[in-house]
């Protein structure tokens, strides 16, 4: 069944991230601080923050955000043997292969992550507007901040999840005959 391979999926890789998150915990958080502070700093200051340095932040972040995935997916692969040795090229070739297998069970993990966003994201951003009143602002600045190195940061960890389960199902030929 198609869902049902797209669940088990997310599921391996929601499995291997949830192990991979905790054994490499203080990596992750660590990049993730940088963030999480910028967040609270952007939403509790506002408008108080000369441009130049909101501008500075956001660029900050977003080398954060790019060098937490580049370790990510380094410590992924350094850790799958069959992986190990292979360039980018072959890496990208193996996730490629691993989605010309199964492409449904990769298009559902769009469905799996939209259901997560919905529920990690939206839900508490309703939730903080119904119900904050005047401290609206801090509640915010508080949700973004655990977001950071939580939330935002397992996400990175368990789609570089996904990409390595089809990495190596990407490796596995299909039986002649």
């Amino acid at each position: 069944m198609v869902l049902r391979s797209g669940f088990e999926l997310a599921g391996d890789a929601a499995s291997w991230g949830w192990r991979f998150y905790l054994r490499h915990f203080w990596i992750v958080a660590g990049l993730s601080m940088v963030p999480a502070v910028q967040r609270f700093a952007a939403i509790t200051a506002g408008d108080d923050l000369p441009a130049a340095v909101n501008i500075a932040a956001e660029v900050l972040t977003a080398a954060c955000r790019v060098v937490l995935l580049y370790v990510i997916v380094r410590l992924a692969v350094r850790a799958e043997p069959s992986l190990r040795g292979l360039t980018p090229a072959a890496l990208w070739q193996r996730m490629g292969e691993g989605i010309d297998r199964d492409r449904w069970a990769f298009a559902a993990q769009f469905l799996v992550l939209g259901a997560a966003f919905t529920v990690l994201d939206v839900l508490p951003a309703l939730a903080v507007e119904q119900w904050a009143g005047q401290a609206r602002d801090l509640v915010t600045a508080l949700l973004v901040s655990v977001k950071n190195p939580t939330v935002i940061a397992f996400t990175f960890v368990w789609m570089t999840g996904v990409a390595t389960r089809l990495m190596l199902s990407g490796s596995r030929r299909p039986a002649a005959g």
